[in-house]
């Protein structure tokens, strides 16, 4: 099977692992069960060395439309709690403007942001998700990115994408559409794992960006050249704060048989403090500026 690179369009690529995923078992939500690490049929590209999976359902998307995931709330306080150190970072390149949170979810990241002093809106494909951040006086549109960007070129001072890359099914299409809504020197910020990184390679499939659901799996360097090719200039790279409580830590390990064994080990720390602040290598956190 040839195979052509979501990023760079060549198809110069080798297969990793073999597709092990049951379709009709594939979730969409922060579930996680013993399934949760199969994936379809994943392949590197040995030019620009994006890993993406080939082949994959026709408009996977619209799985997200209707799904309903309360277990993505008990991720809620983290998210905040992590948004309150990202969002200092995200000032010392935009002091103000408009922010736009593409997969925004329940709208965790849009309230802190307001409480910075920006301007928000998100985009989010999940009808309950959005739905709740409306109650929360958010404004989300329920459309895909291509569609907004054609309406609003050129608006957003800010993009932000946190976890929500590595689930597109075609990456060009979508970077394109990022740079579009961007305003001329327009900050865009991309939360995803790196496939490149030092727990990938130890890890190997048991990584935890492993998972049905995602199907694109960046380096920093697959990431910089797609950007780069819509005219998005990587400026700087981050490790994701990862605010951990121990309830979360247990929930996310799930699908791990030595999950005992890890939490044993990190009960103490939860006894000292309840809340720590975790970088974990792997964790991207890109940055990039629209060329102007």
């Amino acid at each position: 099977m040839k195979d052509k690179c979501p990023v760079c369009s060549l198809q110069k690529t080798i297969q990793l692992y073999p597709a092990d995923v049951d379709v009709k078992k594939l979730s969409f939500t922060y579930v996680k069960t013993p399934n949760s690490g199969k994936t379809f049929r994943s392949v590197k590209c040995l030019n620009c060395t994006h890993v993406f999976c080939s082949p994959i359902p026709k408009n996977i998307y619209k799985n997200y439309e209707d799904v309903v995931d309360s277990e993505y709330l008990k991720y809620t306080k983290s998210i905040r709690e992590s948004a309150k150190i990202i969002l200092p970072i995200i000032k010392k390149h935009v002091t103000s403007g408009l922010i736009l949170d593409v997969g925004c979810a329940t709208g965790e990241f849009l309230s802190i942001a307001k409480q910075f002093g920006y301007e928000v809106e998100g985009l989010e494909l999940s009808k309950w998700s959005s739905e709740i951040a409306r109650k929360r006086k958010l404004k989300v549109y329920n459309t895909l990115l291509k569609v907004l960007a054609k309406k609003h070129t050129n608006k957003y001072d800010i993009v932000t994408l946190f976890g929500v890359i590595e689930h597109f099914q075609d990456p060009r299409l979508e970077m394109k559409s990022l740079q579009k809504l961007l305003k001329p020197g327009g900050l865009l910020v991309v939360w995803t794992g790196d496939v490149d990184s030092i727990s990938s390679k130890l890890l190997g499939k048991n990584w935890w960006y492993w998972q049905g659901q995602h199907i694109q799996y960046f380096s920093e360097k697959s990431l910089n050249h797609l950007a780069f090719n819509y005219g998005v200039r990587h400026i700087q790279s981050k490790i994701y704060p990862f605010v951990a409580f121990y309830g979360l830590v247990e929930n996310s390990l799930s699908r791990y048989k030595i999950r005992p064994l890890i939490m044993a080990l990190l009960t103490p720390l939860f006894l000292l403090k309840p809340r720590w602040t975790f970088y974990i290598p792997g964790e991207m956190l890109w940055f990039g500026v629209k060329k102007t």
